[in-house]
């Protein structure tokens, strides 16, 4: 484990994070607000401690371990600097929250956005457009250069092990779609009759899949049709993969239709649908709420238009936000090709029993051979985002709420979905802190935070 370079690099992680500080300043003075002091005080921090980890470690390579510790320690470290700026307006643990909240595309709140300054608003959302795109892909693109370990560290924060000729053509194929949805789905949006800033604030949070808004009965604030569809647009290509996008901007439609993952969304998009508009049947329009809720929990964005009571329906979105989008997109949950990939593994297992011990029965999903070790990782991760999420709902029901809502909100933490059913801002300080764990777990989707913590057991063993 090249701890060394890991500092390294985050130095330079930290730099960038530094720098994307100062935007909001220019927000503030275009608002007129006199909200400047936060942004540079974070902006003298973040980029000092920054400049000091790249002079005291040397630059080296990076084993895929040691990128995932880099992964680990720039989601804490960004969002612990990154909630420098709230604190004028929130107690500690709540900067944290709302930073860790912004950063991993969760969307969970504390704060009732409407008596925010815009300045501030504008950093909720730059950190979840950042955190979808992926800071280390954003590190990628600016400073790439041989002998970096790129493959490593762009495996590192969750990536598809499948890219094309380099690192970097990837990372720039990636940006490249990124920004054009976010810029189309600005015009968009003001095209339908939403302010220019609150347009902005939208597309970011809707492309990166992560649910912040300006208004505090989100996107149902603006009551426009228009306006929902086009959110559900912008979720459906923030919760698809960047490699699908690449084939269509190809126009390689096939891709899209051929995929596996593909048609599992659809399959459940339709299903879904159906039965969260019967949840809805009270609601004034249950079929448009129905609808729109289950893009927003399935591609983990959590917007919402209406609240959420019955039983029936808070069950149903729960599976939608375990389940969660495509690999390889800004999503979160377990993702589509696992859900997919564990359902095909009941038929097949059946199947392998009922024949001579010695038969080879191979297992494809969707034209693609599945190995058995592939089979064994898919359920280990399973079992265990499985078990965080039972551990979660244990711990927050003991603090008084009800299982379902302690399910519910648990489930929103761990994919970065951001509904909940409870007031945030209200919860015991214990129960913010088993949301963060379930925040920062599920943005990486736990590995890379196992592999750090079991460097930190083996470094604190040797001494």
């Amino acid at each position: 484990m090249n701890f060394k370079a890991v500092l390294h690099y985050l130095g330079l992680v930290l730099t960038i994070i530094s720098v994307l500080m100062l935007l909001p300043v220019v927000v503030s003075y275009i608002f007129n607000e006199d909200v400047y002091v936060p942004f540079i005080f974070g902006f003298v921090v973040t980029m000092s401690f920054g400049i000091a980890l790249r002079k005291k470690f040397p630059r080296g390579n990076l084993t895929l371990g040691s990128a995932m510790v880099l992964a680990s320690l720039t989601f804490v470290l960004m969002s612990a600097f990154g909630s420098l700026v709230y604190l004028d307006h929130l107690d500690l643990l709540d900067a944290f929250f709302e930073s860790v909240s912004g950063f991993t595309t969760t969307g969970l709140t504390v704060i009732e956005p409407e008596t925010f300054p815009y300045s501030l608003l504008f950093w909720r959302a730059m950190t979840q457009w950042i955190g979808g795109i992926g800071i280390l892909v954003i590190f990628l693109l600016m400073l790439s250069s041989p002998g970096m370990s790129s493959y490593y560290i762009y495996r590192a924060e969750g990536h598809p092990e499948r890219i094309e000729a380099s690192v970097y053509h990837t990372v720039k194929r990636i940006f490249l779609i990124y920004i054009t949805y976010t810029i189309a789905g600005i015009f968009l949006l003001c095209f339908f009759g939403m302010p220019v800033f609150d347009a902005v604030v939208h597309a970011f949070t809707s492309v990166s899949t992560g649910g912040f808004s300006i208004k505090n009965g989100s996107v149902g604030s603006y009551n426009t049709p228009a306006i929902y569809a086009v959110m559900v647009v912008l979720m459906t290509l923030g919760g698809t993969s960047f490699f699908i996008h690449n084939s269509m901007f190809k126009r390689n439609f096939k891709e899209y239709f051929k995929n596996g993952e593909t048609q599992l969304f659809w399959a459940i998009i339709l299903t879904f649908s159906v039965l969260l508009s019967v949840a809805f049947v009270s609601a004034s329009r249950p079929f448009a709420d129905g609808i729109f809720y289950t893009f927003s929990a399935l591609t983990t964005t959590g917007f919402s238009i209406a609240g959420i009571h019955s039983e029936f329906s808070k069950f149903l979105i729960i599976i939608l936000m375990i389940v969660g989008g495509f690999a390889g997109s800004t999503a979160g949950g377990l993702k589509l090709v696992r859900i997919g990939i564990l359902g095909k593994a009941v038929v097949w297992v059946s199947k392998k029993i009922s024949y001579p011990l010695s038969a080879v029965v191979p297992f494809k999903f969707y034209g693609k051979l599945i190995r058995d070790d592939e089979l064994t990782i898919i359920s280990l991760f399973s079992f265990i985002y499985l078990a965080i999420l039972v551990i979660s709902t244990t711990i927050i029901s003991l603090l008084g709420y009800s299982p379902i809502d302690s399910f519910f909100v648990s489930a929103s933490a761990e994919g970065t979905v951001g509904l909940s059913t409870v007031d945030i801002s209200s919860m015991n300080p214990a129960g913010k802190i088993v949301l963060i764990i379930d925040m920062l777990l599920g943005r990486l989707e736990i590995l890379p935070f196992f592999v750090l913590f079991n460097s930190i057991w083996v470094a604190m063993r040797k001494r």
